[in-house]
């Protein structure tokens, strides 16, 4: 059995120091952000580490939207209405959010990108 290895305790110190100044930074610029992913029904910039020693491993910042845009999107797609307009709209607000966190971070003096994350189109990765 295949696990995955973790980064060092150095690393993850390193990231989780980053973490913090970047939920700073985005509370500063006025957003609200958190840090738990276990928090049901939060809203806003979720920073996360991610333990991985791998291309996996770092500092993501993703974009909570509202539970009932996230579940009539959801219904929308479900049924292949991806023109409706709760569809366009959830894909307005994480687009244009996905860009402005990374413009936002790159302001504060941080390099902020694409994850590039199939599974989480609009991840972005943040690095010193």
């Amino acid at each position: 059995m295949f696990g995955i290895k973790r980064a060092s305790a150095a690393e993850i110190a390193e990231r989780n120091d980053r973490a913090g100044k970047v939920a700073e930074a985005l509370t500063t610029a006025g957003f609200p952000v958190h840090q738990d992913e276990n928090v049901p029904a939060v809203l806003g910039a979720l920073v996360s580490v991610d333990p991985a020693d791998d291309s996996r491993g770092g500092v993501f910042v993703q974009w909570l939207i509202g539970s009932s845009l996230s579940r009539a999107a959801g219904e929308s797609a479900q049924k292949g209405e991806i023109r409706s307009p709760a569809f366009r709209h959830f894909g307005f607000v994480t687009e244009h959010m996905h860009a402005t966190l990374i413009a936002i971070l790159g302001s504060a003096g941080f390099q902020a990108v694409d994850a590039d994350d199939d599974m989480n189109p609009f991840l972005v990765r943040v690095d010193g």
